[in-house]
């Protein structure tokens, strides 16, 4: 685990952005592709709009780049709570990318436990054609996992005590978060898949979550409940930028 401090969110972000731009160009050099599963809320906003700017836009080849989320609410893509809808108005409609290459989680499939499945099937079919399922564990292999953090320290939508955080064998699954969060549906990867990852990169801002950071980071024993204490890349590596003003 490497923790990266920020004095405010803003430089965060430009080191962010650049942290991706720079992972992208070096994986695409190397295998022909780079394979990214995208967070939502309000920390990756501004890393996704600075990666759109030119100066950083241009040194990547986005026709390289297949962007999947990991985890979204069960709700309209069009809607404005929709992770989908946040990284499409700040990134995606703004760069030269494939649409061919961009996999969002269908969430106007209904059950939602079918739209969860027919995510797994779409995830399993790109990862098999790229060579980039772990044919041992039966995994993808993210090249980057992208991942905020919640005030009761959960990560994607894997929630504290939900059981959702002992699959070993799904890539995807509905979950129903607790009642005191809002848009209770959500659908989200798994702690196998991402943990599967080369590089798991967690993106921390906002009040009220200094006491979980420090929990996690100084492996407390309260800090092992909260679902982002178990994210632990097998072979890849783990990086949190981290906003200094949650503290």
């Amino acid at each position: 685990m490497q923790i990266k401090e920020y004095n405010d969110l803003e430089i965060l972000s430009a080191n962010a952005a650049n942290f991706i731009s720079d992972l992208a160009n070096k994986t695409i050099e190397k295998q022909g592709f780079f394979t990214v599963a995208l967070s939502g809320g309000n920390s990756p906003r501004l890393i996704y709009s600075m990666l759109a700017e030119e100066k950083i836009s241009k040194k990547i080849n986005w026709a390289k780049v297949f962007f999947f989320w990991g985890d979204d609410r069960y709700l309209p893509y069009t809607s404005s709570e929709s992770n989908y809808r946040m990284a499409y108005d700040t990134l995606l409609s703004k760069i030269n990318s494939s649409p061919e290459n961009i996999f969002r989680i269908p969430t106007e499939v209904s059950p939602p436990e079918e739209a969860a499945l027919l995510y797994e099937n779409v995830m399993r079919k790109v990862f098999a054609n790229l060579g980039a399922i772990d044919p041992v564990k039966n995994l993808p292999v993210f090249d980057l996992v992208i991942l905020g953090l919640g005030r009761d320290g959960h990560t994607a939508s894997l929630f504290p005590g939900h059981r959702a955080v002992n699959e070993q064998k799904r890539w995807v699954m509905h979950i129903k978060a607790h009642a005191r969060v809002t848009l209770r549906d959500r659908i989200t990867i798994t702690l196998p898949v991402i943990n599967n990852a080369k590089n798991i990169m967690f993106i921390i801002s906002g009040e009220g979550k200094g006491k979980i950071i420090r929990d996690i980071v100084e492996e407390k024993r309260a800090g092992k409940a909260y679902p982002a204490s178990m994210i632990k890349p097998h072979d890849g590596q783990s990086v949190w930028f981290i906003d200094k003003n949650i503290y």
